[in-house]
């Protein structure tokens, strides 16, 4: 996670500033060239429109009128009226609103929401086909962040760029020495994915990402195996989406010392290179860093579960060369020798070397519960073996899933897995239909209609909220209980997708390049240094929170917060990586509901 502050100045434009200029970026085209200026909108909604068949609901501000009618676009005739909510006040933006809700509305077509004194909306779709192209938009945002790979105009368009940190000669630092490494030597370690903003690569934040996309694949079949990235693998016989997984699997297998089985925490520079230039531009020596024992248990976890399914890829993937086993074989071999690393190094954290200056992912104070769990769960329902069902311990509390809080992933594994004993399965079963319930009640509540509390609005807020879309979704999805329940899951979890599109306090799309309104000036060096006005498409932006951790340093280069309320402390603005960054873990749950809504 970037810490560094944008030494490049960029316009600011307060997102609360009512502009006539947001006149010409109005589109109903999914695609657009978009506005970073909000209007104050009195009416928001997902930009992405509506599915024929899903709910339907617009924030609207608070007025004395009571009722709201839907007006088809190209006829101007009213096609629907309905009452507004009663109104309502939402602590995290500090706004009383109401709520235009025409769940019962399946007519598809073009639609623009009117209310009595209140401007009419902007106008709106209600297709199936909705998510169609952000979907395959979100999911190119990987190949953008290639290390080691020529992005090439074929590919990429505008956004071709040369082959940068190509991996291939990378030392060990002195916190990763040991007897057969000692401090200096040179590894290859290609390939992978730039983590964040930055040009570094995390094994702790691949790990989550690379099973949530993996779990993606598995639960999404239909959806994300044919779905065509224009990729340079695109000609081969993989789904092009596990194509752009393996580039970054392929990477993590080389963080694996072979001695051992342990796993480096990260392989970075030793500080942030500059946010002016490109990656090709940056040639600063590169080290593998300490191995850590919560990289090397959600390694273990990510490898397990990448085992089973890629198991039906074996006959298109490479076999290894020193004992002829199928790469899903090597995979599971992998986990098991990472998890026979951590029984002996059972709690080590990361600590920050004295002379290595970029992010941390560091676990102080953690207990590693929930790694252990984790790793243990997934090695369970790959292999049936009671080493690790022997170890498995149900915790207390459930949180949202973040690349440091896991045990939630486990629990679904335990729930979900034929391997499981029925009393364990029903006691996991029990955990998190409470916990899903406890976000559905908020839901309920809320004046915005979404299972968000105010206790969400933290770093990467956006991302901790798709993670709760995507367990709504996959409780409703595999412990399958009544349709109705699953049903009223569903609908919490798309609520959550409305909010990242434009239901939201901002009025924004989150998503650069998708919706009417998004993020022009992310937190991510290739779109800052490219010279193109547009950020490269599909990043998700970390999304508002109260801790403004970049305010002083942003304050000097024009961008200033416009509230200190947690739904409205965001700037777009490039200095603010505690609000604006993007990240591959943050695009992960991204990609995952927009596949799950796309069928």
């Amino acid at each position: 996670m970037n810490n560094l502050i944008s030494n490049k100045t960029k316009q600011w434009i307060s997102p609360f500033k009512r502009s006539a200029s947001l006149l010409a970026c109005m589109s109903i085209t999914v695609l657009v060239s978009h506005c970073s200026v909000a209007d104050e909108q009195d009416i928001r909604f997902n930009q992405l429109g509506f599915g024929v068949n899903a709910a339907k609901t617009a924030v609207v501000s608070n007025t004395a009128s009571e009722n709201f009618s839907l007006i088809e676009q190209t006829s101007g005739k009213t096609v629907y009226q309905g009452k507004l909510s009663a109104a309502k006040a939402w602590t995290p933006s500090a706004e009383t609103v109401k709520l235009a809700q025409f769940d019962d509305f399946t007519q598809a077509g073009e639609y623009q929401l009117k209310v009595d004194s209140l401007a009419t909306s902007h106008p709106f779709s209600i297709s199936e086909s909705r998510y169609n192209q952000p979907l395959k938009t979100a999911m190119r945002a990987y190949f953008y962040n290639r290390s080691g790979a020529v992005i090439q105009q074929e590919y990429a368009g505008i956004y071709a760029r040369p082959a940068a940190h190509p991996d291939t000669i990378v030392y060990v630092h002195k916190s990763a020495a040991s007897k057969t490494r000692p401090e200096g030597t040179v590894i290859s370690s290609p390939k992978g994915w730039y983590d964040a903003g930055d040009y570094n690569k995390y094994i702790v934040n691949s790990n989550i990402t690379v099973y949530t996309l993996l779990s993606a694949l598995a639960e999404q079949t239909d959806v994300l195996s044919n779905l065509s990235l224009n990729i340079p693998e695109s000609s081969n016989n993989l789904p092009d989406t596990l194509d752009e997984i393996l580039w970054n699997m392929d990477w993590m297998l080389t963080m694996q010392d072979p001695a051992d089985g342990g796993l480096y925490h990260k392989l970075t520079t030793k500080r942030f290179t500059g946010e002016d230039e490109m990656p090709h531009m940056m040639d600063q020596p590169r080290y593998i860093i300490a191995k850590s024992t919560a990289a090397t248990l959600g390694f273990a976890a990510t490898m397990a579960k990448a085992s089973q399914i890629l198991a039906q890829y074996d006959a298109n993937l490479p076999v290894t060369s020193f004992d002829n086993t199928n790469y899903s074989q090597q995979l599971l071999r992998a986990a098991k020798y990472a998890w026979q690393w951590a029984i002996k190094n059972p709690d080590i954290h990361y600590q920050q070397p004295d002379d290595i200056h970029t992010g941390a992912y560091a676990t102080a104070g953690d207990n590693l519960k929930d790694e252990w769990l984790w790793a243990a769960a997934e090695l369970f329902a790959a292999t049936g073996e009671d080493e690790y069902l022997n170890t498995i311990e149900l915790p207390k509390q459930l949180r949202i899933p973040e690349w440091d809080k896991v045990e939630t992933l486990a629990l679904i594994t335990i729930a979900t897995t034929d391997k499981s004993p029925q009393k364990l399965k029903q006691q996991a079963q029990s955990q998190l239909l409470k916990l899903t319930d406890s976000w559905t009640k908020v839901g309920e509540d809320s004046a915005y209609g979404l299972a968000i509390s105010e206790q969400d609005f933290v770093w990467g807020s956006n991302s901790n909220m798709l993670n709760k879309a995507v367990t709504l979704h996959r409780v409703s999805q595999l412990l399958s209980t009544t349709e109705q329940q699953n049903s009223f899951y569903t609908k919490h979890a798309e609520a959550i997708v409305d909010y990242i599109f434009g239901r939201n306090p901002l009025g924004m799309s989150f998503m650069t390049g998708v919706g009417l309104m998004s993020p022009m000036n992310v937190h991510h060096r290739a779109s800052m240094a490219d010279g193109i006005k547009a950020p490269i498409p599909g990043f998700l932006a970390g999304g508002p929170q109260p801790g403004q951790q970049d305010a002083g340093d942003c304050k000097k280069q024009g961008g200033i917060y416009p509230s200190k309320h947690p739904a409205k402390s965001y700037i777009d603005h490039g200095c603010s990586y505690a609000s604006n960054e993007v990240a591959i873990n943050w695009n992960a749950p991204l990609v995952y509901m927009l596949a799950a809504l796309s069928q």
